[in-house]
């Protein structure tokens, strides 16, 4: 599942979470972005990316919902 996080009009930011289907209970997060200023601004580049179990996207999750 993929989201846009920001937008502007020259910069995009997504989150990707997805399970590993592999890895039972574990999920991958990925942030990327778009600089529509660059050479190629169709290009999406990877920021960074995380696994994670469950239960620390669970945390994560309450982070943000005790934070907004």
């Amino acid at each position: 599942m993929k989201a846009i996080i920001t937008e502007s009009t020259y910069f995009i930011r997504e989150v990707e979470v997805e399970p590993i289907a592999a890895q039972r209970g574990s999920y991958r997060m990925q942030f990327s972005s778009q600089l529509r200023s660059a050479r190629n601004p169709d290009a999406w580049q990877r920021n960074f990316d995380l696994i994670l179990q469950k239960s620390e996207l669970l945390r994560l999750k309450a982070l943000l919902d005790a934070v907004l």
